[in-house]
């Protein structure tokens, strides 16, 4: 195939057409880096080498965009970049890249999420890990990293929920037992574990003598 034409289409494509009448879309900078200008003959091998190459740059820059909104990690960015359009061996080549460059690492992005949750969002470290989970990180890789999280910061943390909804709650002149049920019932909604929640609603409705 020789190239006839090449042809600039809008700020970021160009259009390059054969004699064959075949023509091919690339983003600029693939077509910038290949090196072709008019009357380059090229072989139906490079031909495909250059469709791989324009579909992995469209993929890289569209996880450059999710990664710039906020960190992924490997498997929720992955999933995110899945396409009917795209070969899921294409997003495993950038995916790979990005962790040889620095763009994506899951014990950074764990450590960065842990950090953000407890200690300003106040989540249980169960409901943590529940998200972690969700967004593919492996159990064990997220227990070795929430290991210095102690479990006084868990209770400070459900102490701080439950003093902000215990104060909404004793405006509504609730009955003892109805108040502790209702906060406990919040506190189990956040992920945090029975015997923690038990001793937050004995400290701040002050009655352990009350059934829980």
């Amino acid at each position: 195939m020789i190239i006839n034409h090449i042809l600039k289409k809008g700020k970021q494509d160009v259009t390059i057409q054969f004699d064959d009448e075949k023509f091919l879309i690339l983003a600029l900078e693939v077509f910038l880096k290949s090196g072709l200008k008019k009357g380059d003959e090229i072989s139906e091998n490079r031909f495909s080498f250059l469709i791989e190459q324009n579909k992995l740059f469209h993929i890289k820059q569209r996880a450059f965009r999710l990664l710039g909104r906020r960190m992924h990690s490997a498997s929720e960015l992955r999933r995110k970049l899945w396409n009917k359009d795209h070969e899921q061996k294409l997003i495993d080549e950038v995916i790979k890249d990005l962790k040889k460059n620095g763009y994506l690492n899951d014990d950074e992005f764990i450590r960065e999420f842990v950090a953000e949750k407890i200690k300003t969002k106040s989540w249980s470290n169960k409901k943590v890990k529940t998200e972690l989970l969700k967004r593919g990180i492996e159990s064990k890789l997220i227990d070795e990293m929430m290991k210095g999280h102690a479990s006084n910061s868990e209770l400070e943390n459900a102490m701080k929920l439950a003093r902000k909804k215990y104060d909404q709650l004793i405006k509504k002149n609730l009955e003892t037992k109805d108040l502790r049920n209702k906060l406990s019932a919040f506190l189990f909604s956040k992920g945090f574990e029975y015997d923690l929640i038990k001793e937050v609603c004995n400290s701040l409705i002050n009655n352990e003598d009350d059934e829980f």
